[in-house]
């Protein structure tokens, strides 16, 4: 039998390798189109989750604000913020008077972060909370109460389980700084206890022990509201204090978009010594591009928001924005996941508030690098619980 020599010719060749080219490719752009989904999705999901654990924070701490805080201070004086220069404005801007009891919220209006790209206001608001439990130690999580039973000895009641024992993570230690509060006295609401100029004691979970001058006297079978404040710092001032704003720090997520900024809780120092060291920040979302924070307010005491404001002013006091004060409006415009560029954002993105109106415009030029992300539009809508 004859065995055929003859082999490929070159066309042949040509058109294998042309043919296995457009395959490779294909399966290369298939390969590349599924990748940068799935960056984008994880980072979405990243996203996401940084939102509600960082977002979670802030709205605890919303619901918290006013608790523990004193309505009469008893004639005493304290300090707070020191006054400095900042991108958020002077964290002195929201102390509250020594003569005045500490109001339990206050609104930075257009002073914070600067994005030109949003209107009608092209500067972030700075939104400060007051409690005793807006620290993260866990005295600023804890209280317990001193009564006075008649001519027995005072007593500390401990909380305990269901078999009478004790539970750690819920009571005061011992050395744990704390203020005290008469929840009446001689008809007005929560006073704050003091020995002279000193509003703060050590607590001792033995009512032998804790110092006499902040429990009730004898036979006047009175009890006395005890707060954590932090762990046996010095107080500065008898509540804890929590800013929250826009900054961008010096070494920026590169994730994120030009002109985008970090979320941050900055927690007021007992032990600031200067303006220098006197917060210490948390930072809760990254690549952010503008907030916005409005009041729901009852002015005329009919139980239902009357008035939406975005600047409550200096003149609203700690009792007005107890009475009146019925739920707090954050809107956060936020980066979502990473660049992408087979994505175009829409343009203007709006947030408007149902009451309100219009609180953010976010309006993306053409051919803008910031285009090719996709933006979220963060909505909170918080009742704070302990004002009264």
């Amino acid at each position: 039998m004859t065995r055929s020599e003859r082999g490929f010719t070159l066309v042949e060749l040509m058109v294998t390798m042309v043919v296995f080219l457009l395959t490779i490719t294909a399966a290369a752009n298939i390969f590349s189109s599924l990748l940068n989904q799935f960056k984008q999705q994880s980072k979405i999901a990243e996203t996401n989750i940084e939102g509600l654990v960082g977002l979670q924070m802030l709205r605890s701490d919303i619901e918290q604000a006013g608790y523990g805080l004193p309505y009469d201070l008893n004639g005493i004086t304290y300090n707070e913020a020191f006054s400095s220069v900042t991108p958020y404005g002077d964290p002195a801007a929201y102390n509250d008077s020594t003569a005045n009891p500490p109001r339990a919220v206050r609104i930075g209006n257009n002073i914070g972060f600067s994005n030109a790209a949003v209107t009608p206001e092209a500067q972030s608001d700075v939104l400060v909370i007051k409690a005793t439990n807006l620290g993260i130690s866990a005295a600023a999580t804890k209280w317990a109460y001193v009564s006075n039973r008649g001519a027995l000895p005072n007593t500390i009641q401990p909380w305990n389980n269901a078999a009478g024992a004790a539970i750690p993570d819920e009571n005061l230690e011992n050395g744990d700084r704390v203020i005290v509060l008469n929840p009446i006295a001689g008809g007005t609401q929560r006073v704050l206890v003091t020995s002279g100029a000193t509003f703060s004691t050590t607590f001792d979970s033995s009512a032998g022990a804790f110092a006499a001058a902040f429990q009730p006297v004898a036979s006047s079978f009175e009890t006395y509201l005890i707060y954590g404040i932090s762990p046996g710092a010095a107080l500065r001032m008898p509540f804890n204090r929590a800013d929250y704003y826009i900054r961008t720090p010096a070494a920026m997520p590169a994730r994120c978009a030009p002109n985008t900024g970090v979320l941050y809780k900055a927690l007021l120092n007992h032990g600031a010594a200067s303006a220098a060291n006197q917060y210490s920040e948390y930072p809760l979302l990254d690549c952010v591009a503008a907030m916005q924070v409005l009041f729901g307010m009852d002015t005329n005491n009919d139980g239902a928001v009357d008035s939406v404001v975005d600047d409550p002013g200096a003149g609203l006091t700690a009792e007005n924005i107890r009475d009146q004060l019925k739920d707090i409006r954050v809107y956060i415009l936020a980066q979502e996941g990473q660049r992408d560029t087979f994505y175009t954002s829409p343009s203007p993105i709006t947030a408007n508030d149902p009451d309100f109106g219009n609180v953010i415009t976010f309006t993306i030029p053409a051919g803008d690098p910031r285009s090719n992300y996709r933006w979220k539009i963060y909505t909170l809508f918080i009742k704070p619980y302990n004002l009264r």
